[in-house]
């Protein structure tokens, strides 16, 4: 007799898939909300809403919505665009792994 498993249960903390994919996918949802919310800061600073930022930046505004929930990671051409229109420089750069 074999035995089951709840689909969740194999990721738990120490269920044995706790292994660098699920880490990665860890990190990059990590990415992504800090970028979402770099965006939203700025905005909020500058004082558009979301619907300003979105016409400047030639998106609609449920796509940016989703990008500053942390959503799914935009092109570099999407982010050279939301930069311009947030009056900033896009830089992209490799550091030392911590």
């Amino acid at each position: 007799m074999t035995e089951k498993h709840s689909p969740h249960e194999r990721w738990a903390p120490g269920s044995g898939r706790d292994n660098d994919e699920v880490r990665a996918g860890r990190e990059e949802a990590r990415l992504a909300f800090e970028l979402g919310n770099a965006v939203r800061q700025r905005r909020i600073a500058l004082g558009l809403t979301q619907t300003q930022l979105a016409e400047r930046a030639g998106l609609t505004q449920p796509a940016l919505s989703r990008l500053e929930a942390g959503g799914p990671t935009p092109t570099i051409g999407v982010l050279d665009r939301l930069a311009h229109a947030l009056g900033a420089r896009l830089k992209v750069e490799f550091t030392d792994a911590a």
